[in-house]
């Protein structure tokens, strides 16, 4: 091999060998939360670890350095290490003394080294349990290389070294002379925008590269395995004699670059080469379109070149020595771009950073290479680290983003300084796991805006002081050098996202009870619609070259119009929405790889940009935005300026007259809306984003918990008064109530207590309950409207012993108690309503009270007492009881405790966690009605539901609590979706109070449930008969502080079927959310119909009913307005006359629908399951169950129709006829075997429900399958 010429370079580091000294154990911190200032050890390390495994860093020109040692070489010293290795066992063994007892394994009995006391320390002290170390350990092994199979990759890097030293050098070519010789080559020269001028004076031309070196993570091996592979970066040292003293201006270097570039490609791509099957692309690197790198992809020839089973890339990466243009010619503040569009000459410190960084891949890699030298857990921590950025995507292929090498940078740094009073922040002896955890601190808490970071000496005047550099970046970490700031390019936005993770992983990294390993290394969580509460999408204007923003002189620095339009949103917005947000974000695609025969792609008319909001709940929804005093007229300009015709003087009620900006909304959801109306007017005024290139994803799903006012009457249901009151106009009703009951006069016992337990009180009610005008008729409503919601209330008398000691005479008594108070609060403008069940083995809930309150609402109310309790449980654990007394009583006991009890404590705990978050409310009521719209709430309770929506909140990991409903909506989607409900429970601790132990013990319980629980194939009857509690328990395990048995919401149901049900429809709808939000389409709310549409081709039956006797109707998504005309809407004197068939009283809590549903589940619910949207839904599906379809042994009281069956000697069913007889007219069926007759049932499921049923539609006969 040639030697190729080599200029002064920084050459990568010499790898020596020496010998490993075990790192000293970690002095921790004895406080319950540890410090990482008083981690670090006080005492350096003596000696330097083992570097033999890190060969192979760089190429060089000599054939006895890097690549030109070949693998014989390799293989003595392996030998030669094993060698050194055995003499030292040896040794030791010799050393020791003998072994007494005799023991074989003597080092069973060996003292423990240093590594593994330091281990041992670590498991107990820094991790919540012993599993987070092994998982740490497991990952690393998942996500590292192999570099023992990269003998491929190597003989190709070889190959490539080859390639470039025979390509012919020549010199001082003219443009056209270099476009022409490409052209035949069919190469594109990569020139960056904007192009050379056809007329320049200067030449190009192409020498061997001086050097090659391996950069980046590669020869750290610190190499962490992406989704789409991992890439080993190549640098490229350009000799110093094809450039001039002035190629650092006007792009010149940037273009001599570029043709460098071609020629190497042309080289590849060669037919001669030898590598001529490898796929070529140009791309940029880290989205810098001054600085295009070349691609070389694996030619899958399976060649001794071909690397393809490494699923990886090599990026080619040209770079000058840092001796080619002097320092201070490309300080921060200088200009190195003029144009004769401007005499102005600013600073272009994007310009001068991007060259500068080139000159430093080697100087770069020897500061990581010295702390990686002396840390060993270095390289596994750089691992750690960029997993957890990239399962955020903080690592994005854009110019404004974080990258890996300034991760690695910044933990190197802390290596050295970054702690208090000077000192280290993290210390050499560290594991990997403390490295990471103190890095991602210093990165939660540095203020970056002010503090800069330096990791070498800096000046403190001059061009490179630290105010020179913090005039012109927004992010300032400068190098060891102190003259390149390798974060020149990212913006305050990106800062600002790389901060709020860090936050967030630092809070998951200190909890107290649980590990978050899945949360912060496993989880991919880059999704928008997941993380963010508010999503934007902005279509770029066309004319984004000539906005006022982008001036030539803005241009000089910001040579694409896109990248400085892109750059300048998240500021804008920043300083318009104040603090109604914690964070702005905004992204857009990288460039894609293109091929060299094709022009680079630019951003074009169609291109996006995604802004994410978080949202500061406690502010985003206020009405008017207060600006300064009118008598500070600077600050009163500059308002104006912001906010242009939206700013106005106003005076306020305390006298102060300030330059404010006033926002309409009526109601909360359109208060929530807000934040959409003041990014939209920013944007239209001061970049021209016209309105409708501006997609607002936040309230479209509002319209899925209203009524629909296109086709249902205002004078029914008003979805603008519902809005604008909320849940306040039912709470003030109930408080009403209470206030009329405690202070009814001549009462044996006065009341004490008042709980209102139904969901509105919770706030979570699908739909705003809505009063209604009980002094107008009932014909005035037609009667697919006429239902009207019973709100569940529970009254609590004072104690008394006059209470009988029986249970029925107890109900007795209550029905007194309900007559009484009746008659006492009609004289406050009430009116009450007693109604007795008469369910004969019922001993709870006999009875209750209607009362309708003004304005309109009616409330459910049941007496509780607490003696009910003690009596059941005299009886249960009374051994002279018989056991259907036991199991009566035991129904009346889950009755009391699931109603009394536990409705109430729920639904305090639940209220007050809307009230801390209040888009729970709306998360709650949009599961509630996702559920019912897939014909599932039969099955699930409403309790189970609100606990799932409140588990995104409580414990939002890995992401911050939603601060919408949209978002809120979307994550329970997702845990639907992705739940292990076999293995894990789900506990969710609504108070905020539970400790570690108290989780234990719901794992405990879970653990025992599932040793019991009933298997998926016997999960055929998962519809409720009855309320006792069951011996096995259902799939879903939902745990709380107060139900750690998972045992009154989801015990019977739903089953492993059903739950099967949920998870794929939770999967598809999150999917087609997710697409639909990422296109730039639309943000038609009709786009997400789909989420809410059933399919119903999976069902043997569906049936369905009469819209206008289904009193829910109103309710329903698809709702036909034809069934909401009275004969009063067209003839006013005809509207007294119109008749019900419901009668002319109102009835309460009456659905036809469901009624019959229940019916049919009485019925029938042991051989098919029924399945309805509660919600105003017209239809009902049935599914037959598979087992009671197979023959079985006839006998009395079967429970359904059937018909006799056998099967023939082929294993055939056959089914005799029942009407089929011999010639002596005796029957011919001599089966003793039965099937259910299905047509027969289907006669009675439509006899049962004649009159409410329209027609029955029969997708498959389920005897056909069986």
């Amino acid at each position: 091999m040639a030697p190729t010429k080599r200029k002064a370079a920084a050459p990568a580091p010499a790898l020596a060998k020496k010998s490993r000294k075990a790192p000293e154990p970690v002095v921790e911190s004895s406080s319950g939360e540890e410090s990482f200032d008083d981690m670090i050890d006080e005492e350096e390390d003596d000696d330097e670890d083992d570097d033999d495994e890190e060969e192979g860093d760089y190429i060089e020109g000599d054939e006895d350095e890097g690549m030109g040692q070949d693998s014989d070489a390799e293989e003595e010293e392996a030998e030669d290490e094993q060698d050194e290795f055995m003499a030292a066992a040896e040794h030791d063994a010799s050393s020791k003394p003998q072994n007494p007892m005799g023991v074989k394994n003597s080092s069973l009995y060996k003292a423990p080294t240093n590594e593994e006391i330091q281990g041992l320390q670590e498991s107990s002290e820094l991790f919540k349990s012993n599993i987070f170390k092994l998982q740490i350990e497991e990952l690393l092994k998942e996500v590292q290389i192999d570099y023992k199979k990269s003998q491929p990759l190597e003989a190709a890097l070889r190959k490539l070294k080859d390639i470039f030293d025979r390509t012919p050098e020549h010199q001082e070519l003219s443009l056209s002379a270099i476009k022409n010789n490409m052209k035949k080559k069919s190469i594109v020269i990569p020139f960056p925008k904007p192009e050379p001028a056809s007329d320049i004076q200067y030449t190009f031309g192409y020498s061997a590269p001086s050097a090659m070196h391996l950069v980046g993570s590669f020869p750290l091996k610190a190499v962490s395995k992406g989704r789409q592979g991992w890439s080993v970066d190549v640098a490229i040292e350009m000799p110093e004699e094809l450039f001039q003293e002035k190629d650092h201006m006007n792009y010149r270097y940037f273009y001599k670059r570029a043709y460098y570039l071609a020629v190497l490609a042309a080289a590849i791509q060669d037919k001669k080469s030898g590598m001529s099957n490898c796929k070529v692309e140009f791309s940029t690197l880290n989205g810098d379109q001054r600085k295009p790198i070349l691609i070389l992809h694996p030619s899958g020839d399976k060649s001794e070149t071909d690397f393809k089973k490494l699923r990886c890339t090599i990026r080619i990466i040209p770079y000058i020595p840092s001796t080619v243009f002097p320092a201070q010619r490309l300080a921060p503040g200088r200009n190195n771009v003029r144009s004769s569009e401007t005499t102005e000459q600013p600073p272009t410190p994007q310009y001068n950073t991007a060259l500068q960084q080139d000159t430093a891949f080697t100087s770069h890699l020897v500061f990581l290479y010295q702390h990686n030298k002396n840390c060993p857990a270095f390289k596994d921590a750089c691992i750690l680290l960029k997993v957890w950025a990239t399962q955020r995507g903080l690592l994005r292929q854009t110019i404004e983003g974080i990258n890996g090498f300034l991760l690695e940078m910044i933990m190197a740094y802390l290596l050295q300084g970054g702690g208090a009073n000077g000192g280290k922040k993290l210390a050499n002896g560290f594991s990997s796991y403390q490295l990471v955890k103190g890095t991602i601190d210093y990165i939660a808490q540095h203020d970056f805006a002010t503090q800069p970071i330096f990791m070498g000496q800096h000046t403190s005047s001059g061009e490179f002081s630290k105010e020179a550099f913090m005039s012109n970046f927004d992010v300032v970490i400068v190098d060891p050098s102190g003259k390149i700031n390798l974060a020149g390019h990212v913006t305050k936005a990106a800062m600002d996202e790389l901060q709020h993770e860090a936050r967030l992983a630092m809070r998951f990294f200190t909890e107290s009870s649980d590990d978050k390993f899945e949360a912060l290394f496993l989880k991919r969580v880059d999704s928008p619609m997941l993380r963010f509460d508010n999503m934007v999408k902005i279509h770029v204007p066309k004319n984004v070259a000539q906005l006022k923003n982008y001036s030539n002189k803005v241009a000089l620095d910001y040579p694409s119009p896109f990248i400085h339009f892109a750059h300048s949103v998240a500021p804008l917005l920043k300083r318009g929405l104040t603090d109604r947000i914690h964070l702005v974000v905004a992204r857009y695609d990288p460039l894609e790889n293109w091929a060299t025969s094709t022009t680079a792609p630019e951003y074009g008319p169609e291109s996006a940009i995604t802004v994410g909001l978080l949202l500061n709940h406690a502010e985003s929804s206020r009405l008017v935005d207060l600006g300064p005093p009118a008598d500070d007229l600077e600050n009163a300009k500059m308002f104006r300026e912001l906010w242009g015709n939206k700013a106005e003087l106003r005076r306020f009620k305390d006298g102060s007259i300030l330059e404010s900006a006033v926002w309409e909304a009526q109601g909360t959801d359109a208060r929530h809306l807000i934040v959409g109306q003041m990014i939209s007017h920013l944007l239209k005024h001061h970049l021209s984003v016209p309105h409708d290139s501006v997609h607002y994803w936040a309230g479209q799903l509002n319209k899925f918990i209203q009524y629909n006012n296109k086709v249902v009457p205002e004078r029914l249901f008003d979805n603008k008064a519902a809005a604008a009151n909320g849940f306040q106009a039912v709470v003030a009703a109930f408080e009403s109530l209470t206030k009329a009951v405690k202070t009814a006069e001549d009462m044996p016992l006065s009341v004490t207590h008042m709980y209102f337990a139904s969901p509105a009180a919770r706030l979570s009610s699908t739909f705003i309950p809505q009063p209604r005008d009980f002094n107008a008729p009932a014909t005035s409503f037609p009667d697919s409207a006429q239902y009207v919601e019973p709100l569940d209330v529970v009254i609590q008398f004072e104690s008394s012993q006059k209470w009988p000691d029986n249970l029925k005479a107890i109900q007795r008594m209550k029905t007194a108690f309900y007559l009484r108070l009746a008659d006492k609060i009609k004289y406050k403008g009430m009116r009450a309503t007693v109604v007795e069940e008469t369910e004969e083995d019922s001993l709870g809930l006999n009875g209750y009270m209607d009362v309708r309150v003004a304005p309109g609402y009616v409330f459910r109310c049941r007496i509780s007492h607490d003696r009910e309790i003690t009596l059941c449980e005299n009886m249960i654990s009374d051994r002279k009881s018989s056991q259907s007394l036991k199991e009566q009583h035991q129904r009346a006991l889950d009755l009391y405790n699931r109603y009394f009890v536990q409705a109430p404590m729920h639904t305090f705990q639940v209220h007050a966690l809307c009230h801390k978050h209040p888009s729970l409310s709306q998360t709650i009521r949009l599961t509630k009605r996702w559920v019912s719209a897939h014909w599932l709430a039969p099955f699930i309770n409403d309790e189970a539901l609100e606990l799932l929506a409140a588990a995104v909140y409580v414990d939002p990991a890995p992401w911050a609590a939603p601060g919408s409903g949209f978002t809120g909506f979307s994550r329970v989607l997702n845990l639907l979706a992705s739940w292990d409900w076999k293995h894990e429970p789900l506990v969710v601790d609504l108070t905020g109070e539970m400790t570690g132990k108290e989780k234990e013990e719901i794992r405990h319980n879970f653990a025992n449930t599932r040793k019991n629980m009933i298997t998926s194939s016997s999960a055929v009857s998962p519809q409720v008969k009855t309320t006792a509690i069951s011996g096995d328990h259902a799939t879903m395990f939902i745990a709380t502080g107060k139900d750690t048995f998972s045992k009154w919401w989801t015990w019977e149901s739903p089953s492993p079927m059903i739950v099967s049900r949920l998870q794929a429809l939770a999967k598809t709808s999150l999917d087609h959310m997710t697409k639909t939000t990422s296109s730039s389409g639309t943000t038609s709310s009709s786009a997400l119909n789909p989420v809410f549409i059933t399919p119903t081709v999976h069902y043997d039956l569906v049936i369905d009913l009469d819209p206008a006797l289904c009193t829910r109707y109103a309710q329903n998504l698809t709702a036909n307005g034809q069934y909401f005309v009275t004969k009063g809407d067209k003839y006013k004197n005809l509207g007294s006359f119109q008749k019900s068939v419901f009668g002319d009283e109102i009835l309460i809590g009456f659905d036809p629908a469901t009624e019959y549903l229940a019916e049919l589940q009485k019925l029938y619910g042991d051989i098919a399951l029924f399945f309805h949207d509660r919600y105003g839904g017209t239809q009902i599906g049935v599914l037959w169950n598979p087992i009671t379809l197979s023959p079985r042994a006839w006998k009395v009281n079967l429970g359904f129709n059937s018909k006799p069956a056998d099967v023939n000697k082929n294993g055939v069913l056959e089914v005799k006829e029942q009407d089929s007889k011999s010639k002596n007219g005796k029957s011919n069926a001599g089966s003793k075997l039965v099937v259910p007759n299905i047509e027969a049932l289907i006669s009675e499921i439509e006899r049962v429900g004649h009159g409410l049923v329209q027609s029955i539609q029969i997708n498959r006969d389920p005897t056909a399958t069986n």
